[in-house]
Parts: C-alpha cells; sequence; structure tokens
C-alpha cells in the first residue's frame, strides 16, 4: 500500500500524536505506523525536540542511563513523577516541537541579512582559504560563515570578492549552461482561448468533437512527430515535421486542409475543436 503520507511535513497533530503514544509506553516502529511515518523519521523528531525539565526533586545534572536509549525521553516513565528519581526529566511536548519547527521554516524563508561589515568580513575569509588551497564548502563550513555555497560563487562572478574564477580551478573548466529563450506568445492571441474558456466551451457543448494536437521528440534538433488525437474516437493520426517549428507545423497542417478539401470534406468539420498544450508550436499557428 501506498504511504499517502510520505515527503510530507509533519503537523502538530502528528506531534501530538507523538506525545501520547510516548505518554504510553509505545515503541518508534508503532508510533510511526499511526502517522504513516519511519521510525527514523520519529527518532529524530523527538530527538531533534526534547526538552530537559527540572523539578523539586532534581538533586544531580547527570543523565539517566534509561534515556541513553529510546525512547530518549522521560513522557512514559513510571518515576517521571516521583521524588525516587533525581535525574534531569526530558521531555518531548508537542506544541514546543511545533514552535520550534516554525520558527526554522520561518527562519529558512526569510535567510540570513549581511550588512556591509559582516560581508566583508566573510569575503575575507573565503577569499584567504581559497588563495590557501582550501575548497569554497569547507571554508564556509568551517568558519561557520552565514552564508550558502551558491552566493559566493555568485558573487565571484560578479566581481564582488577580490578573488575571481581564475582562482578556481574547476570553476574554469564548467561551460555557462545554454539557456533557451521561450517562444513570445502575445497575450492578444491567447485572449479567450485560455484553457478555463476551452472548459466552458465543452461544457456548453458537450456532444462536440475535440481533436488533441501534441508532438513527440525524436532526437533533439530532428525531426518530430505531430500527433492528431480524436478523442472521441479514440484514434490517433501523426503527421512527419522535419522540425519542430510554427512555419513547419503550419505548413502540414495546410499541406492536410488541401488534400482533404480536394476529397470533399472540409476541415472544419472534421476538426471543430482543438486542444493543445501552451508551448506547443501548433497553438502559435491556429492562435491558442
Amino acid at each position: 500500500m501506498i504511504n499517502e503520507r510520505k515527503n510530507k511535513h509533519m503537523t502538530l497533530n502528528d506531534r501530538i500524536e507523538i506525545q501520547e503514544c510516548l505518554t504510553k509506553g509505545m515503541t518508534f516502529k508503532a508510533i510511526a505506523k499511526r502517522i504513516g511515518k519511519s521510525p527514523t523519521t520519529v527518532s529524530r523528531e523527538v530527538k531533534a525536540h526534547l526538552r530537559p525539565h527540572k523539578n523539586s526533586f532534581t538533586k544531580t545534572d547527570s543523565v539517566c542511563p534509561f534515556l541513553l536509549k529510546a525512547p530518549f525521553v522521560c513522557n512514559g516513565c513510571e518515576k517521571k513523577h516521583r521524588s525516587s528519581c533525581q535525574y534531569t526529566r526530558q521531555l518531548y511536548i508537542a506544541k514546543s516541537a511545533q514552535s520550534d519547527y516554525e520558527d526554522l521554516l520561518s527562519d529558512a524563508r526569510t535567510g540570513i541579512p549581511l550588512n556591509k561589515d559582516c560581508f566583508y568580513a566573510t569575503e575575507k575569509i573565503i577569499s584567504n582559504s581559497v588563495r590557501n588551497g582550501q575548497h569554497i564548502y569547507h571554508a564556509i563550513k568551517s568558519n561557520d560563515l552565514p552564508v550558502s555555497a551558491s552566493t559566493v560563487y555568485r558573487h565571484i562572478k560578479k566581481g564582488y570578492y577580490s578573488i575571481s574564477p581564475l582562482d578556481l580551478p574547476r570553476m574554469v573548466k564548467f561551460k555557462p549552461r545554454h539557456k533557451r529563450e521561450t517562444d513570445y506568445v502575445p497575450y492578444a492571441i491567447k485572449k479567450n482561448r485560455q484553457y478555463e474558456d476551452y472548459l466552458a466551451f465543452v461544457d456548453e457543448n458537450p456532444d462536440i468533437s475535440v481533436v488533441q494536437f501534441d508532438t513527440v521528440i525524436g532526437s533533439i534538433g530532428g525531426k518530430v512527430i505531430m500527433t492528431i488525437h480524436f478523442t472521441n474516437w479514440d484514434f490517433m493520426i501523426g503527421v512527419l515535421l522535419d522540425n519542430k517549428t510554427s512555419a513547419e507545423a503550419a505548413s502540414k497542417i495546410i499541406s492536410l486542409k488541401t488534400k482533404l478539401s480536394a476529397a470533399g470534406f472540409s476541415f472544419g468539420d472534421i476538426i471543430p475543436v482543438i486542444l493543445t498544450d501552451n508551448g506547443g508550436r501548433i497553438q502559435q499557428y491556429f492562435g491558442f
């Protein structure tokens, strides 16, 4: 069975469930099964958010031997409220764990601002480390700098640092990534021809035939197949294009319309509604 909770962030309800299960003395495996997570995730959650707690019974700062193994907390311990236990308690509290998580998430989204002094101090450390043969990532981690490696590389490329890409032997070996510019489609062409407009039209005309156009790419820059799918009849044909351009697609469709007309058929009667993706070359020809 597919676990629908996999790769999902833990919620407050999940943490409350963990706290209640720990109080009942359940194992990480049993808890994980209840909330749809792995035992490792539950263990990591508990160890990351356990809180030390002292009361009037606490007499020593040493760690209780039972806290050195799972579940690492005193939530389910029978001696938690007894004077016979003189150790500092460790508790997992759901609301505190959720608060820590939200603070961490907020910091990650906000980022760490750098003022002028901090920037130049960081630049000096990284530049000196690179000149001494140290990798940028190691320089950041070993000095606990509040900046990411990608940001440092970006600043070096822009000339903000005293070092240049020539000081990074691996960086000069990499070719710049080729960025393909997306085709410009004027807004006026797409007006009243969005997918929402298509759904409204089909809803008003349920018996109309819809034909879907798409392209299947073979080798990059080579020939492609333009597929014409008649959804009502579950029938598809393919037209070979020499290249993936709007001019080539228009040429093939005009040829198809000419052949249908010569045979006594109307292109509009056979293909009254065309549905194609937002980036297709066919879309540009038909104005979708």
